[in-house]
Order: C-alpha cells, then structure tokens, then sequence
C-alpha cells in the first residue's frame, strides 16, 4: 500500500482492531498492513482499550504487570535479535523509528498479548456473570 509514513491511525482501522480481537481473531495481518506510526498509535490504542475493558468486566484494580509478564521483555527480546544497542533503546520509543522492523515486531508480539488479555477479561465476564454485578468504571470516558 502506498501511504505516507505520516499518516495518522484511521477510525476505520480502529475499529478493525477492535472487532477483530472481540472476534477473537488474530490480529498479526492486520497489525502488519500499518505504517509505524500507525502501530505506534494502535499500540497506544489497545493499551487504553485494554485497561478500559478490565475496568468494564472486572471487579479488582488494573495491574499492569499481569498483562508485561506475559510479554518477551526487552532485554531478552534484545539478546534474540543480536542487538548490541543500550537496553534504553528498546525499552523506549527510539528503536521504532530507527529500526522499524525489528521494533515492529516486538510491538506486534507485544500487541498479540494485549489482545489476549482483552480476550480473557471478555470470557471472564462472560463466565463470571460479571455482566449483572457493577464495575468500578460504568461506562468507558471514550471508546473511540
């Protein structure tokens, strides 16, 4: 596809990354057809999908670590790679930029787990019958 590397993450797309994970699809081909700031946009995207579900489906605080513990950290994800850069580099937004394919990558992986998670508070919610009990947040501040 021929889009400037500028242009911003879409509504539309947005919306596809939603209903392809509540479709429990995977989301690795549609994540690769972005540019990288796209990524970098539906990366921070789904975060915040991410902690808005739990608050939706969930009785207990968000806690960040039950979602990175599932991730590749980046010293390790560095050391498969054969990357000889400051950890700093990966742990930031710089490689991105300088090294997109690589960067890319562990920003999709991280981003499967993301959805997964996504997935796990929906079928939680839906075994639990979470749906009748109040969560902390009633709605979501906004979706899109």
């Amino acid at each position: 596809m021929n889009r400037p590397a500028d242009t911003p993450l879409a509504l539309g797309q947005k919306l596809d990354l939603l209903v392809t994970v509540f479709r429990r699809e995977p989301i690795r081909t549609l994540l690769d057809r972005l540019t990288t700031r796209q990524l970098v946009e539906a990366h921070g995207f789904l975060w915040d999908k991410l902690v808005e579900i739990h608050y939706l489906t969930q009785k207990g605080d968000f806690v960040r670590e039950n979602v990175t513990d599932g991730m590749v950290s980046s010293a390790k994800y560095q050391r498969e790679q054969g990357c000889d850069l400051p950890l700093d580099y990966c742990k930031g937004v710089e490689c991105i930029w300088s090294n997109p394919l690589c960067a890319g990558n562990k920003v999709k992986n991280n981003m499967e787990v993301m959805a997964q998670k996504i997935v796990d508070y929906l079928r939680s919610s839906e075994t639990a019958g979470l749906k009748e009990s109040k969560p902390k947040r009633k709605q979501a501040d906004i979706w899109i």
